[in-house]
């Protein structure tokens, strides 16, 4: 009889065993998804940041424009691997690596599209961040910018 009641108990030992992993188990499975999640979070936030910074950027440079030949030129000197659209003369392109730097088409991750419109003395920029394979944008901004007119010298 002795020999029978050390089963039972070693079997509810080994009950109470295999709970406690299964506990733990599904602990450690909704701690992992809390961790994943949050990488994601700041990743992204740390994506929306860049690209608000590199947009506000662009903008001020467009502000301090005369027009859309200036700002073209003023954002070629400012960004040196800066490429103009092809087809169409009035946008521009800047690429980036996957940390932000300015870098070439071939080795980008995002890239800042500013393409420019002038019409009745207003310059619009529409200024979008974009990662280079997706379509998707992670920051637009449009900005309107009066250009002021120059008197003639007659």
């Amino acid at each position: 009889m002795k020999h029978r009641n050390r089963a039972q108990s070693s079997s509810l030992f080994l009950l109470e065993l295999i709970l406690a992993i299964l506990f733990f188990s599904l602990a450690s499975a909704v701690c992992v998804q809390f961790f994943v999640k949050s990488h994601l979070l700041s990743r992204d936030a740390r994506n929306l940041n860049y690209a608000v910074n590199e947009c506000s950027g662009i903008a001020e440079i467009i502000n301090a424009s005369n027009g859309t030949a200036d700002a073209l030129n003023l954002i070629q000197q400012a960004y040196e691997n800066a490429k103009t659209e092809s087809g169409n003369g009035s946008s521009i392109c800047v690429y980036y690596n996957d940390r932000f730097a300015p870098c070439s088409p071939a080795d980008s991750a995002y890239k800042l599209l500013t393409a420019l419109t002038e019409e009745d003395g207003i310059l619009t920029a529409y200024i979008s961040m974009e990662q280079a394979d997706l379509e998707t944008p992670i920051y637009q901004l449009t900005v309107k910018h009066h250009l002021q007119r120059r008197p003639s010298h007659e």
